[in-house]
């Protein structure tokens, strides 16, 4: 029997809200406002019941499309697409986001920003100019958490392919290698981490719609299952979720199921079960549920559920049963 979902809280903040991130405790909430004044909004989750309550407010340096937390949870990490740059926030001691300790201009179109496994790099993709850049990562505590955390240049520039217009990143559980979902021609590309600041190498390359749906992509996520077995991305155009298999050795992709959405589905999460995906659709408003079977690979509509207008981002989290 399929669960029932429903609604349990709406908060109010105002703007328009896109890009948000969890804390590594998962305690805090980080909801980006991208309507002027650019602030962020820290929201504690209550870890019995998952309601939100406001902790504080903070100004951005931009107008930011993505943000992530360092591991440890000391520095807030934002990417700007309209400004070009990145920058990083300190983040106080009771969750709520600080002063911003350092502003990075980059290539064109800076799109995610976000930590490496090892905790010592902080990765981010340029869509427009067709790269993702490595930075390093010091993430010191005390009196010296006013420094700049971020190395001022790039140590590492990988070129993606001309055109394809890297927009998102994952990691996956081995920690060895690094997806890309590419926005503008339809497809994912796997790279493998190069050792002691080495370049990635690459490990596998693959379209995330089928060859029946001819559309000109317009591909915005991805997510990959706790067990690192499976990649999931949307396409926006096509309106179309996808599964694809990771074989856990050789990093290569097959895809395996590919379903219609509502239309314009930019974010979707999963939930940390591996079961069940929520993909929000930003032109009708509506939250619609997946279920999805580990072992054959398959998906299927569970139910919807009404988000309001134009929802961009959907995070999960497991509370207690």
């Amino acid at each position: 029997m399929s669960a029932q979902w429903q609604p349990m809280q709406r908060f109010e903040l105002g703007g328009a809200i896109m890009p948000m991130a969890l804390s590594p405790r998962r305690d805090r909430l980080y909801a980006v406002s991208r309507s002027a004044p650019f602030v962020v909004h820290t929201m504690a989750v209550d870890s019995r019941t998952g309601h939100l309550s406001l902790l504080g407010t903070s100004p951005l340096a931009g107008n930011m499309v993505y943000v992530s937390t360092s591991l440890d949870g000391r520095h807030l990490l934002t990417a700007s697409y309209g400004d070009d740059l990145i920058a990083v926030n300190a983040i106080e001691a009771d969750g709520t986001v600080g002063p911003t300790l350092q502003v990075l201009n980059t290539p064109r179109q800076a799109h995610a920003i976000c930590p490496a496994p090892d905790g010592r790099h902080v990765w981010v993709s340029c869509l427009g100019a067709d790269q993702l850049l490595c930075y390093g990562l010091d993430s010191p505590s005390g009196q010296d958490q006013a420094a700049r955390p971020l190395s001022a240049e790039p140590l590492l520039r990988h070129p993606c392919r001309a055109g394809s217009g890297p927009r998102h990143l994952a990691f996956h559980p081995n920690g060895r290698w690094l997806f890309v979902i590419n926005e503008l021609d339809g497809s994912v590309d796997g790279l493998t981490l190069g050792d002691s600041g080495q370049p990635p190498t690459p490990l596998s390359h693959a379209r995330i719609l089928p060859a029946d749906r001819p559309v000109t992509p317009w591909s915005a996520e991805l997510r990959i299952s706790p067990d690192g077995q499976w990649l999931f991305a949307s396409d926006r155009r096509a309106a179309t979720l996808s599964a694809l298999r990771i074989d856990t050795g050789s990093g290569q992709l097959t895809l395996v199921d590919c379903i219609p959405t509502e239309a314009l589905p930019r974010s979707f999460a999963l939930s940390p079960d591996g079961r069940t995906l929520f993909v929000a659709s930003q032109e009708t408003g509506r939250l619609s549920i997946i279920g999805f079977e580990p072992g054959t690979g398959r998906m299927r509509h569970q139910s919807q559920l009404d988000c309001g207008t134009s929802p961009t981002w959907v995070e999960a989290i497991e509370l207690p049963s």
